[in-house]
């Protein structure tokens, strides 16, 4: 038997690829258009909001560190959880909504909304597992008594968080956007 690439066992490009999916539905220049705009949303928001703290220290405005990574490890662990329990509630939906698709014939579309939350949800599990790895590893790498990380493990924290953010954001939208299709 083979040895399987890492590509291969965790399918961590494919939960990429789906997510980068659900960024436009149009065609060609439009649909590159609307991917720059979704890359720079997902991505470039977070960088810039992560490297404000990195500022701050280097002008000696503030120091941002943070502190207390026991709660914030305990909230995001529980988050992370919930994200992994409602994807399984989204596959349950995406099984009974193939299964009977006539009972959503008017439902506008409401497969596909169904089908990109699940993979929105999908990549928002999976940048949550990130958070709570990384905050594992600053926790315990961490040589302050005082239960503030160095400051360095502030910048992916906080573009972690804010990349979470964003997608939860997304998921929220797309929902919203079901529930409007099912009951209108």
């Amino acid at each position: 038997m083979a040895m399987m690439t890492i590509k291969e066992r965790t399918g961590l490009l494919d939960v990429l690829r789906d997510n980068v999916e659900t960024w436009s539905i149009r065609v060609g220049a439009e649909r590159r258009r609307d991917q720059r705009r979704a890359f720079a949303w997902y991505y470039l928001v977070p960088t810039i909001v992560s490297l404000v703290p990195v500022a701050l220290a280097i002008t000696h405005v503030h120091e941002i560190r943070v502190g207390g990574i026991g709660p914030i490890l305990s909230g995001v662990s529980i988050f992370t959880g919930l994200l992994f329990g409602l994807l399984v509630l989204m596959f349950n939906t995406g099984v009974a909504v193939r299964k009977d698709r006539a009972v959503l014939e008017n439902a506008h579309g409401v497969a596909q909304v169904i089908d990109d939350a699940r993979a929105n949800v999908t990549y928002s599990a999976l940048v949550a597992l990130s958070l709570a790895c990384v905050l594992i590893a600053a926790a315990a790498t961490n040589r302050s008594s005082d239960g503030v990380l160095d400051w360095g493990w502030t910048v992916p924290l906080v573009w972690l968080g804010t990349h979470l953010l964003l997608n939860l954001l997304t998921i929220l939208k797309r929902l919203r956007t079901a529930f409007n299709n099912i009951t209108r």
